[in-house]
Formats: C-alpha cells, structure tokens, sequence
C-alpha cells in the first residue's frame, strides 16, 4: 500500500495524464520548503520516474530550459523531460529514471573513484562545447533571461556579484584581513574574463547529482535547477570547494578528461570564480544561520591564500 504522498496533491493529476496510474515509491527529501523529490512507478507500464516539485519558479525555468535544449547532448547519461506542470505557487517535471547509487555516497577504490572523474570531465567538455549563448545568466524555460541583471559582457557580469557578495561582507563585518585581500584581489583581476564565452554550466554539477554503477562507473548526471549561461571556470568552483581541496588526484583526474591544458591556461579565471563562491557561501551561511556552508568557504579561501604567493 501506499504511504508516501506527493506534495502538493494537485500533481497527481498531470502526472496520471502523462504516464496513467501509479504509486509513490520513495519521497527524497522529506520535509523540503524548497523542492521535493518523489521515486513513482507507472502500474501499467512499471517504469519508474522522479517526480520534482518547486517553490521556486527560478530553480524550475532554468531546469526546464536544460533539459529541453542543453542536456540532450548528454544523452543517454542523463534523465529525460517526461512533462512539465505548474500550479498556484508550484511548479514540477517528471523525468524518467537512470539506474545507479550517488557517488558521494559509493565507498569507492581510488582508481575507480578517479576514472569516475575523468569521465565527469569529458562529460562537462562535452556540454560546454555544444552552446553558446548570447548574455550570461540564468534562463527562463523559453530561453529569455530570467533576472533582472543579465550581461554580455563577461567582466561586467563577473565584477558585479563580485561586488554584491564583497559589499555585503564588508557591511556585516564578515571578513577577516587576508579574506579581504583575496576578494579585493578578484576585483583588481577580473579582467582576465575578457573574451570568455556563455556555455552552459551548473554550479552543483558535484559527485552528489553523479551516479555509478555497482563497479563504481560513471553512468549519469542529475539535477540540473542550478544551470545557467555562464563561464566555463565557474563550472568548476564547487569542485575546488568540496572535492578537490585535499585530493589532487582527483582534480588531475577531472581534467585529464576535460582538458589538462584548462586548470594553467585559466588559472587565475578559476581562483576568481572559486574567490567568488566562496564570499557568497560566508554572506549566505552567516545570514542563514548555515555554519557548515560559511564554513566551507572560509577554508576554501584559506587554502587559495596557502597556494597562490600572486595574492600577497
């Protein structure tokens, strides 16, 4: 019998339009204000889907844009648009469902681990190479920019959350000397963005949204509310953050199949774009009463600070 319900009830409709009768096998993120996440099974045809649900009509367009126009590329390593619904307030898709456990959760020998990222990286090279965009920011499921502030010019749009992120530090006290001496460093720098291109990227593009197999194979990517058109470097930021601090074997993995030329060629654009991250999980952790999330950035500029003798 049944005992998860999808939230809010009125998608029970549009889902039954799309795939007939079924039940709810699994809710993932029980209690979510944000997105919820429902495993359903079709009991005609017993293929399984997730069901998403958002509160957030930004998280939902850029979701949708990705699927219909960037994802297809990826093919068939990641999860297929069934349909799409929204209501008062809500907003969903079902997708079809890809086979495999997370990969941050896969207790994973270091070469399997690390061939799982090399193939992350050609995955992502692959993506950034199948578009280009005309204006970096988050789209709208028809294509249309989606935020108010959207610009062409790479600079300009990398030097204004630079400068949101760092006012709002600054404000709140929130910085301590040396991590204000990287975010002014990022200011002075970000120059080094002049020429770069719009592709699609997702700043949570992480081993939490990739899947394996049981040997520990890379057989999929998820989640993709966090897409945008962006710059390619951004793409790598929480990477660095999470992942790759502490675990060089696994940067130099990711980008034996992304590129080994991109982390020397790019460097600067990616201690730029990691500085950035990191200001806005401080600003956002400290606001949000989220102190893991600050936490991460602080070590994250910590770490650039040991590593790069350019900013001192």
């Amino acid at each position: 019998m049944e005992t998860e319900r999808i939230v809010p009830e009125e998608c029970y409709e549009p889902i039954t339009a799309l795939i007939g009768p079924f039940q709810v096998l699994r809710d993932y993120r029980s209690g979510s204000s944000r997105t919820g996440v429902w495993k359903v099974q079709a009991l005609r045809s017993g293929n399984c889907y997730y069901a998403k649900t958002f509160s957030r009509r930004q998280r939902w367009h850029p979701e949708v844009y990705a699927y219909t126009h960037w994802m297809p590329v990826l093919k068939p390593y990641v999860p297929e648009l069934v349909g799409t619904f929204e209501g008062d307030g809500w907003q969903g898709i079902l997708i079809t469902a890809l086979e495999g456990r997370i990969m941050r959760e896969a207790a994973l020998d270091a070469g399997v681990r690390n061939e799982a990222y090399r193939k992350a990286g050609e995955w992502i090279r692959r993506l950034h190479d199948s578009a280009t965009g005309e204006w970096f920011g988050r789209p709208d499921k028809d294509g249309n920019p989606l935020e108010l502030f959207h610009h062409a010019d790479p600079v300009i749009y990398i030097r204004h959350t630079l400068e949101e992120l760092a006012a709002g530090c600054r404000k709140d006290r929130l910085l301590q000397p040396q991590e204000q001496q990287l975010a002014d460093w990022a200011l002075d720098n970000a120059g080094v963005f002049t020429g770069a291109k719009p592709v699609p990227i997702g700043w949570d593009s992480t081993p939490g949204n990739w899947l394996v197999d049981s040997r520990g194979g890379l057989t999929g990517m998820i989640d993709f509310e966090n897409m945008l058109w962006g710059v390619d470097a951004d793409h790598f930021s929480i990477l660095y953050e999470r992942y790759f601090i502490g675990d060089p074997d696994a940067e130099q993995a990711f980008f034996a199949g992304y590129g080994p030329e991109f982390p020397q060629e790019h460097r600067h654009r990616l201690r730029i774009c990691c500085i950035k991250l990191a200001l806005g999980d401080i600003y956002w952790g400290r606001r949000n009463k989220q102190p893991a999330v600050e936490a991460y950035g602080r070590r994250l500029l910590a770490q650039l600070w040991r590593d790069e003798a350019v900013f001192r």
